[in-house]
């Protein structure tokens, strides 16, 4: 009988995490312009769900995780695109990418408290400053045993 050290992942998962406006759409354009994206924000403007709403965005994450659940079925590797602020929250999606034998990297994106709220003013849909401290408080930055990789783009 062959010995097998380690399994082959079937396919590779970028989970983005980072708070609003830090610059992960840039940062995949730049990087994974070519994967597939599961992006919480784009379901919501598809599905015209607004952030503050509670159960609609419950319906958002289960149709994200319905769309991971597919891409992973057929092993092909993709995008998740949101803030994924806390552990508790990055462990739920890696435990799913993981049942599937996927490959799961980090991607944090981090830039200074300035930096952060002007660039929250230029986007689509801007995250209210109070709301923005807020999240900043919860945040726990992502530690290097939480994935097979971690990438750290820190400005």
């Amino acid at each position: 009988m062959d010995y097998i050290p380690f399994e082959t992942p079937g396919s590779e998962v970028m989970l983005m995490s980072g708070l609003p406006g830090a610059g992960k759409d840039g940062y995949i354009k730049a990087h994974y312009h070519d994967w597939p994206v599961i992006s919480l924000d784009g379901i919501r403007q598809e599905r015209g769900i607004l952030p503050t709403d509670k159960v609609g965005n419950g319906r958002v994450i289960q149709e994200a995780k319905e769309r991971a659940r597919v891409f992973l079925r057929k092993q092909q590797s993709f995008v998740w695109n949101a803030t994924n602020i806390t552990f508790q929250l990055r462990m739920q999606l890696i435990d799913l990418f993981l049942t599937y034998k996927a490959k799961v990297n980090i991607v944090y994106i981090e830039v200074p408290y300035l930096s952060l709220h002007n660039q929250n003013k230029n986007r689509e849909d801007i995250v209210p400053a109070g709301v923005l401290d807020k999240l900043i408080r919860k945040l726990e930055v992502p530690a290097l045993w939480e994935a097979h990789k971690v990438i750290y783009r820190i400005r």
